[in-house]
């Protein structure tokens, strides 16, 4: 009976995706607790090494441990390497590996990467491929630019640096070699713009990217057929409003807070820049301590939202959030359809969108319950600390280092929860989907 009941756990793909993390979770905390992971030759302890090797996997960026000063190059080496498994994913990374040596996957793993990918089983090996060069090749690019741009800065190892940094941002990860994130260039121009769009890049997903690249080239071609996908269209026009939204209302808050001593070139750039990190990399450019307390809450909300389905953020997805915002205005037109860009959503779709945003915000609360209880710090402090380690942002007023080993523990599972997701949660424990041939009468119910 268990080996049955064990059987039909590990074939559904949120039980398949839960454990490959955990597993590389472990590998990561072990390697982290070697000697040679640490400056001073202790190797980390227990409880913030699986804290640290999960931040990194599961692409948060938040650290007990001042990363460049405490660990080592081996174990910033450990670091970068669970950040690209955790960006990529960690069966697109197994898919990979598994095309490269010639070996076939399990039918539970190709209903996991189906899930992952939202595509077909024959195209999984085309989406995997593409998913990985298109990685490495913009990684590349934004690792190139950094290393020119640092090669004459007082540091040692730029060019180590410029990967470094450019993985942590396309995956959306926000660990940093620098104590104080990007601070120290809050004002440079080439390091905001290209870490930006790193960050941008690795938020679109890569569901989004073949599309567009299929339309330009099209385009080129001249092709009549060539066309934006409904998922495409809802990507981007969320992903543009929530940039420009959170660039204005953070100039709006901050221009006589943190930004007060900068020229307005600088505003802008500090205030877009803040606007794409918050979401779900965790770079910062101003003490995130300092902030305003309407900018708090909107930090709060956008890192909530994250970023988009198939990519390397976190969040509820903007996908979903665009589909509660259509499941509202289309109420208000007195519509029972979702209808968006002349297409209808499918009553599924706005199901799980509803569900997901639901489980995740009760999530939150319930954890955010905990630590209130467990840590001695403030209401503030508490609730903006777990919505950036559920939304796997990274972001903190610094209560990441402070937290008891109780704390450590509570944000750990979250990050852990954040980066699986409440679906995935629900595919692992919920029952299959069956089509009901018995239909009850239906009732209203007063709400509002």
């Amino acid at each position: 009976m268990f080996k049955k009941a064990f059987g039909n756990f590990t074939v559904k793909p949120g039980a398949t995706i839960g454990t490959s993390f955990f597993v590389f979770i472990t590998i990561g905390a072990f390697m982290l607790m070697l000697p040679a992971a640490t400056v001073d030759g202790n190797g980390t302890s227990l409880v913030d090494a699986f804290f640290t090797s999960t931040s990194a996997l599961c692409v948060t960026g938040l650290v007990v441990q001042d990363t460049p000063v405490y660990f080592s190059r081996f174990g910033h080496v450990v670091i970068l390497i669970l950040m690209q498994l955790g960006g990529l994913g960690i069966m697109t990374s197994y898919a990979f590996f598994s095309i490269a040596i010639g070996k076939r996957m399990l039918i539970s793993q190709q209903v996991a990467m189906k899930e992952v990918l939202d595509t077909g089983y024959g195209e999984v090996k085309k989406t995997v491929l593409f998913i990985i060069i298109s990685t490495f090749v913009i990684e590349a690019v934004g690792a190139v630019v950094l290393a020119f741009h640092w090669s004459n800065e007082t540091f040692d190892d730029y060019v180590f640096y410029s990967i470094f940094h450019s993985v942590s941002a396309f995956c959306n990860a926000g660990f940093s070699l620098f104590s104080n994130s990007l601070i120290n260039y809050s004002g440079d121009a080439v390091v905001n713009i290209t870490i930006g769009l790193l960050i941008i890049s690795g938020g679109l997903g890569f569901i989004v990217m073949p599309n567009i690249l299929g339309y330009f080239f099209l385009l080129f071609k001249r092709d009549k057929k060539r066309k934006i996908n409904v998922h495409t269209k809802i990507v981007l026009t969320m992903t543009g409003i929530l940039i420009i939204l959170g660039a204005i209302l953070f100039y709006t808050f901050e221009c006589k807070n943190t930004l007060d001593l900068f020229s307005v070139k600088d505003k802008v750039i500090v205030s877009f820049f803040q606007s794409i990190t918050t979401r779900t990399a965790g770079f910062t450019t101003v003490d995130i301590s300092s902030l305003t307390a309407p900018t708090f809450l909107y930090f709060i909300l956008f890192m909530f939202i994250g970023g988009s389905s198939g990519s390397t953020a976190g969040g509820i997805k903007t996908g979903t959030f665009f589909v509660i915002i259509a499941v509202v205005y289309n109420m208000f037109r007195g519509r029972e359809e979702v209808e968006v860009f002349e297409r209808t959503i499918h009553r599924r779709t706005v199901q799980k969108a509803v569900s997901i945003a639901t489980i995740s915000l009760s999530t939150i609360l319930v954890f955010c319950l905990i630590l209130l209880y467990t840590e001695e710090a403030s209401f503030k402090a508490v609730i903006f600390e777990a919505f950036s380690a559920f939304g796997t942002v990274g972001l903190s007023t610094g209560l990441s280092s402070d937290l008891t080993a109780i704390g450590k523990v509570i944000v750990t599972i979250l990050m852990f929860v954040g980066r699986i997701g409440p679906l995935a949660l629900a595919l692992v424990f919920g029952r299959k989907v069956a089509e009901r041939r018995i239909s009850f009468p239906e009732e209203r119910i007063v709400v509002g």
